[in-house]
C-alpha cells in the first residue's frame, strides 16, 4: 500500500511524525520532497488550474464532473458483473 507521510530529519535519521504500520526491518522506497517546495509547487499548480477553468461556468464544470462520475460508476458495475 502506497501512502505519503510527514517526517522530520533529525540526527541523520528520517523520523515519521505519526506511527507507521510496517513489519520490522521492512524495506521501503522513500521519495524526499521538502514540504516548503511541495507547497510552492502545489500553489503554482492550483493557480494554473484556476486560471484555466475561469472560462467555464461553475454549472458546466459541475455537469462535466457529474457525467465523469457516472461513467466511472458504470464501468465499475460492468467490471464487477464480468468478474
Amino acid at each position: 500500500m502506497q501512502r505519503v507521510i510527514r517526517v522530520v530529519y533529525e540526527d541523520g535519521v528520517l523520523k515519521p511524525l505519526q506511527p507507521v504500520r510496517l513489519r520490522e526491518r521492512k524495506t521501503c522506497l522513500v521519495s524526499i520532497y521538502p514540504e516548503d517546495e511541495w507547497q510552492k509547487d502545489f500553489d503554482a499548480l492550483l493557480r494554473n488550474v484556476h486560471r484555466r477553468t475561469r472560462r467555464f461556468s461553475p454549472a458546466t464544470i459541475e455537469a462535466d464532473i457529474t457525467k465523469a462520475r457516472a461513467e466511472v460508476k458504470a464501468k465499475r458495475r460492468e467490471a464487477s458483473r464480468s468478474a
